[in-house]
């Protein structure tokens, strides 16, 4: 008797397979480093205080690094950084809106401190993007996807 598998269950595998494979790329020590550079500027006593907001801030690192992971096939087939950037932007959108609410209960109400924050954040998502758009570029030409 053969096993039946559906087209989007194979799909997923092959998903998983190459995401396991890019996450392999990923240093954790970096990201925390990354954190830390972008964030203890405009909140120092959080950082220190509440280490737990580490966490969070590399899931949505992670989660940005994936999804310029997953784009990062049209980039080898020709297309600019920026065209491809404007294809997910919605996706980043969404993880720098979450990343910016994370932090902002955190913080006080200062104009000034949430303009810093909201910038902080956008530049983080879209840096750890561009890493995980490079890395999926750099799998496609070597062809480990």
């Amino acid at each position: 008797m053969a096993v039946v598998s559906t087209f989007s269950e194979k799909r997923r595998e092959k998903q998983w397979k190459f995401e396991r494979g890019v996450l392999r790329q990923l240093s954790l020590k970096q990201l925390k480093e990354d954190v830390h550079e972008h964030f203890k500027p405009v909140v120092p006593f959080y950082f220190l205080s509440h280490p737990f907001l580490l966490d969070p801030c590399m899931d949505m690192a992670i989660d940005a690094y994936l999804v310029g992971a997953e784009y990062g096939r049209f980039g080898y087939l020709g297309e600019s950084v920026s065209e491809v950037k404007a294809r997910c932007e919605d996706e980043l959108t969404d993880i720098s809106f979450s990343l910016f609410n994370l932090l902002q209960g955190w913080n006080g109400d200062t104009e000034y401190l949430l303009e810093s924050l909201k910038i902080s954040s956008d530049v983080f998502i879209d840096r750890w993007w561009e890493k995980g758009f490079k890395e999926a570029e750099k799998r496609h030409r070597l062809r480990l996807h």
